[in-house]
């Protein structure tokens, strides 16, 4: 047994492909040992922007011999009359280096062949090693590769050096007119040198050595805890090491260094969120902002509910005490000038009302062939109109709802958020505070873009949720209007994120308010249909329907499957009827459903539901004619139906579904008791009789109860858990 080292050393990676790709590397190397039968113990792995390194350990010296059974002629044709083997026979061994003494025979499907049992010879590790890496390397490479020199191979940067050890002993191979060795190099700046790595038990203290810490959960430990310590040195916290922010300076560091830097307090009359944003997103500083308790308090305005402090720390990948005081000048140089702009941005903006920027917005283009963002504007001012009719909202939400919605997309032609891309919405909010706009309507304008990412939260306020619902209902109709779903792992315009946003909205958010879905999208395609046609492009509403509910179905049944409900349950909730008409209600169907399966006594209730979906295939309820109601079991049905479920459900001769988990499990409880009447009807009875009138009354009683199932689940879907 030996440990095996392989160091791919490259110009600095982007932070976020480091860790996919020291991911990807693990993989492809277990998964290539395992192919040529080489045993391992474990593997694990190190990296920093200039380095990915796995580590094999235990691997074992050779392979393990394999036997493969390989199939070979019939034996009939095989040998000749007299016994002798034929060209065939002969030929088939000696491909194998066997004789055909050594073939075995063996029957498959009635006629039997010759086998050759070929065994592979055991070869040493360090013979198959750069068998296996070689065949790697070219498969790490992610998005948008690049070619250097007169290499053929292509990787996200160019490879610089290779190190490969077994043991202490160099596996060699060529890559990029890079030959494998046992030379890495140190830190760029504090240790530019060659290092020799003796073998992978020394590697990673010989490249600490170097100022090269490898392992990238220890940078984290380190730079976590230098930044807390230095927040709490100046008074505060730093809320952006929860963040990603955390993990992306991991990875843009090999010997990270926090240093506190400092800027005019005077920035401080700036939304913290746009300080935030330029230091965050621009220069991937960490903000401090006072402890709780020292805040504005809940009297402050809404851009400056929190309180930051005038100081930034940032992460270095250079520790010498020389060179701080130069790293600390020349990061608030950038900083200040990048704020000095922001603040002119910030006042120069307002001397314009958001209302004004009208004309600036209907020359934005939405998508091209959806009109411009002024078009979108009106088009989500009308939808709000409608939702507001169909929940029957409140009148002050109703008109803050409307309201949000003419005004939260003008800041997107403000010169702040043209500067800053990642602040609209907050821009809109800040400006439409200043100008008198109603708190409800300046925080939906905000929280509407929410969630901004997969670690963001839904909106926290009713007409944010409502306004955000609609946008991004807006924005998926409209891009599958035009074609452009998603593909595979490719998603430009985000249409996944926001169909996610929609469902966690609508099932975590919006738990009062039954929003039809289905109402939404036909009538954006009515809208849609005249702006594609009149461009000449052809539209099928039904297809795009389709492929809608489907995307977005996949996502809600996600959502339902990681509320722990089982498999079955879901799927029949999903199946009784349009999900997407209120996703309340399926989510109150799918536990009073997965509730039933688990619980004393259900399997009786379930074949009944069962048996009536199946051999009803869809047939809609009618009216039963009881003249033709011949049979004691059927009459007895029928008469247990209406005094034990129709008369204690329908209300004025209607039936009108449960809204409520205990109102569905009323109504199970009601058609429990029609369980032993339908398993006798089942049994004495020929549901489908050649007397027509008869048949179709038959099923007209047996659509009647479905609809009460149906109105739960599609029971036929429940069958796998009879099994």
């Amino acid at each position: 047994m030996a440990n095996y080292l392989l160091e791919l050393g490259v110009e600095e990676l982007p932070a976020g492909f480091v860790p996919e790709v020291e991911e990807r590397l693990v993989d492809l190397l277990k998964s290539g040992l395992e192919q040529a039968n080489l045993k391992f113990e474990s593997i694990s792995s190190f990296s920093t922007p200039r380095r990915l390194t796995a580590v094999v350990k235990g691997l074992a010296q050779t392979q393990e011999a394999t036997v493969k059974r390989v199939k070979g002629p019939p034996v009939k044709s095989s040998f000749s009359a007299d016994g002798q083997p034929t060209v065939q026979a002969t030929g088939f061994a000696a491909k194998h280096n066997l004789t055909v003494a050594d073939l075995k025979q063996e029957d498959v499907s009635g006629t039997t062949f010759l086998i050759a049992e070929v065994t592979s010879p055991a070869r040493k590790a360090g013979e198959v090693l750069p068998e296996i890496v070689e065949k790697i390397i070219p498969q790490l490479s992610g998005e948008r590769p690049m070619r250097w020199g007169s290499c053929d191979l292509k990787f996200n940067r160019p490879l610089r050096w290779v190190v490969s050890l077994l043991g202490a002993d160099v596996v060699p191979f060529d890559v990029a007119e890079i030959t494998a060795g046992r030379t890495s190099f140190g830190h760029r700046i504090l240790s530019p040198g060659p290092v020799e790595i003796k073998d992978a038990d020394s590697y990673e203290e010989a490249l600490k050595k170097a100022s090269v810490m490898v392992d990238s959960k220890k940078r984290k430990e380190l730079i976590l805890a230098q930044v807390q310590a230095k927040a709490e040195s100046l008074g505060g916290v730093a809320p952006q090491l929860s963040s990603s922010l955390l993990d992306e300076v991991t990875f843009l560091t090999e010997w990270p260094h926090a240093l506190v830097g400092d800027f005019e307090a005077d920035y401080l009359a700036l939304p913290p969120t746009l300080i935030e944003t330029i230091m965050i997103h621009h220069q991937r500083y960490f903000p401090l902002e006072e402890k709780a308790g020292a805040s504005s308090g809940n009297g402050a305005s809404l851009a400056f509910k929190r309180k930051l402090l005038p100081h930034f720390i940032t992460v270095t990948n250079n520790d010498r005490a020389e060179a701080q005081a130069k790293i600390k000048q020349g990061n608030e140089r950038v900083l200040r000038a990048r704020l000095a702009d922001g603040k002119f941005f910030f006042f120069d903006d307002r001397k314009t009302k958001l209302e004004d920027r009208r004309d600036a917005l209907a020359k934005l283009t939405f998508q091209e062939g959806l009109g411009s963002y002024q078009d979108k504007t009106d088009r989500l001012n009308n939808l709000a109109k409608v939702l507001s009719d169909s929940l029957k909202l409140d009148p002050k939400l109703s008109v803050c709802l409307e309201r949000t919605t003419e005004l939260m997309k003008l800041d997107l032609v403000t010169n702040l958020v043209r500067e800053l891309p990642e602040l609209q919405g907050y821009v809109g909010s800040w400006y439409a505070e200043s100008e008198g706009e109603p708190l409800d309507v300046a925080q939906a304008i905000a929280s509407h873009y929410c969630p901004r990412s997969a670690s963001d939260t839904i909106p926290a306020d009713k007409v944010g949720q409502l306004a955000a619902v609609l946008d991004k209902i807006d924005h998926v109709v409209g891009l599958f209007a035009l074609g452009r779903r998603p593909t595979g792992s490719s998603d430009p315009y985000s249409l996944r994120r926001n169909a996610q946003g929609l469902i966690d909205i609508l099932v975590d958010g919006l738990t009062d308010q039954p929003v039809n879905l289905s109402m939404l999208i036909n009538t954006l395609l009515l809208c849609f249909e005249p702006m594609l046609v009149s461009n000449g492009k052809k539209i099928n509403t039904e297809a795009i329907n389709a492929d809608l509910q489907d995307m977005l179905l996949q996502r809600f049944r996600g959502k339902l499957l990681d509320m722990h409900l089982s498999r079955e349950a879901v799927e029949a909730v999903l199946a009784s009827r349009d999900p997407l008409i209120d996703l309340q209600d399926v989510v109150v169907r799918a536990r009073t459903v997965d509730h039933l399966i688990g619980s004393p006594g259900a399997t009786e209730l379930i074949r009944a539901g069962v048996r009536i979906a199946n051999i009803l295939k869809g047939g809609q309820p009618a009216a039963v004619n009881e003249s033709l109601l011949t049979e004691a079991v059927e009459k007895s049905l029928y008469e247990a139906f209406q005094k034990q479920v129709r008369s204690n459900w329908e209300r004025d001769g209607h039936f009108t579904a449960p809204k409520t988990e205990g109102e569905y499990q009323s109504l199970l409880d009601l058609l429990r008791t029609l369980t032993p009447f339908v398993e006798k009807f089942f049994e004495d009875i020929m549901v489908n009789t050649e007397e027509q009138a008869v048949r179709q009354n038959r099923h007209a009683l047996l659509a009647n109860i479905d609809q009460y199932f149906k109105s739960v689940a599609d029971f036929a879907k429940l069958q796998p858990v009879l099994n």
